[in-house]
């Protein structure tokens, strides 16, 4: 008769877990009522970040990221390093993945894939490869939709290695995020979220009204704190916002924020820190170190 897997107390889980981190997969055993437990995952060139934690015990998350191969196809990359962390194949209570991409369009209502398509297309926002498929988020919170592209093969894959898992462009979780805290005080705000991988580095920026409703929401490279300077102040001018009266915060990437934030105070009254989510606190240290969409993922749910 098959053998169960053995069941380790959750100390003794992410002992193992770390071992993997460090360069080499050992067998981990079967999380206990992995249905009580939550994955999320952030798919980005080149990377796949990991971020587990108990649904009833706080400090239990964990972060974790797996180099993809560049030397191939990006579902086979992705394959290769989702099947060599058997941790990630546990039947999870809830998985959502987030694939990070500049590549997407709000619209202030829902649209269907058909019509995504078809504006991505208009705006020449489709990739000519690999063979691709849009996809659309609604954001209830502020009524907007996200189309966006996602290569077949990825899609197919995470569709059938994961139990119903949520799917959705990396914009997603901020906007429902950013729109659910803008509604205090009477100014406009502008949110600035930095990230980097493999050197290429991003920002992510939404703008919102007083209301809380989004005004602006982009995506842009950077090569260097002169471009960050310049996204900002152009989308807070685009937004219709005011350098001295409307705000402008930074999250995300820490050397980068630290970087920018002096020097935009030359230019705006109102340049601040973003506080870091006191829930998020409760699921241990590793939240600081984790994605930021990942951990604002179930804090407007």
């Amino acid at each position: 008769m098959k053998k169960s897997p053995p069941v380790l107390p959750v100390g003794d889980f992410f002992v193992l877990l770390q071992s993997y981190m460090n360069g080499y997969t050992p067998d981990i055993p079967a999380i206990e009522r992995p249905r009580l437990w939550r994955l999320a995952l952030q798919l980005e060139p080149g990377l796949l970040s990991a971020v587990i934690w108990s649904t009833v015990e706080d400090s239990t998350l964990t972060h974790f990221t797996l180099p993809l191969d560049p030397t191939q196809p990006g579902h086979k990359s992705l394959e290769e390093a989702v099947y060599a962390a058997p941790v990630l194949l546990y039947d999870f209570g809830r998985v959502d993945i987030v694939v990070r991409t500049p590549q997407y369009v709000t619209s202030p209502a829902a649209l269907g894939d058909e019509s995504a398509a078809s504006i991505l297309d208009y705006l020449c926002l489709l990739p000519e490869q690999p063979e691709h498929e849009c996809k659309t988020d609604t954001v209830e919170v502020c009524d907007t939709a996200i189309a966006w592209p996602i290569a077949t093969d990825t899609a197919h894959f995470l569709a059938r290695t994961f139990r119903n898992p949520r799917v959705m462009s990396h914009v997603s979780p901020l906007l429902r995020y950013f729109s659910c805290n803008s509604g205090t005080g009477n100014s406009g705000k502008l949110y600035a979220h930095f990230s980097e991988c493999g050197g290429s580095r991003q920002l992510d920026i939404i703008a919102t009204g007083t209301d809380g409703k989004p005004l602006l929401a982009c995506t842009h490279s950077l090569a260097g704190d002169d471009d960050a300077l310049y996204y900002i102040l152009l989308a807070l001018q685009t937004a219709g916002l005011d350098r001295i009266s409307d705000e402008i915060q930074l999250c995300g990437h820490a050397a980068i924020r630290d970087a920018v934030m002096p020097r935009l105070r030359q230019y705006a009254a109102k340049v601040l820190p973003l506080i870091f989510p006191s829930a998020a606190y409760r699921n241990g240290k590793d939240a600081l170190r984790a994605p930021f969409p990942l951990i604002i993922l179930p804090l407007c749910e």
